[in-house]
């Protein structure tokens, strides 16, 4: 229980890093918005300016998410290998014993299992960006 509970502070740890570069993205993403609807009012020098900050923003953010990425990967595994040598102790585990710990231990599977499918999951069938131009 401890190397799991380590696990998943070190995984909220690393979301907190792609929290990070998503805000990034999303400042760049938002420069880019602003350039473009200063390209439609013909204000080219400012769309520049813009554009250039877009680069900036992406060009960091692409960079920053390479290192919380590799820590996933790495937390990840390690978390696998310790549900599995948790699976392996939990069926051997007398419950009156341990005071109901095998079956808390398939409880916090269960809600790790379902948050890694609903994480993993593609949020496009859900969300349908708009069609149109936003000013």
């Amino acid at each position: 229980f401890i190397g799991l509970g380590f696990l998943n502070g070190v995984m909220g740890l690393i979301m907190g890093c792609f929290l990070y570069v998503a805000q990034t993205m999303l400042s760049a993403m938002t420069h880019s918005a602003i350039a473009a609807k200063y390209r439609c009012e013909g204000r080219d020098e400012e769309a520049d300016s813009q554009e250039s900050d877009y680069e900036t923003e992406a060009s960091l953010a692409s960079r920053s998410i390479l290192l919380p990425t590799c820590m996933y990967m790495v937390a990840l595994n390690a978390m696998l290998v310790c549900w599995g040598f948790g699976c392996v102790q939990a069926l051997q585990v007398d419950d009156d014993r341990c005071g109901g710990a095998g079956f808390i231990f398939w409880v916090l599977l269960l809600v790790n299992v379902s948050n890694c499918c609903v994480s993993g999951a593609s949020g496009t069938s859900v969300y349908q960006a708009p069609e149109g131009r936003v000013f």
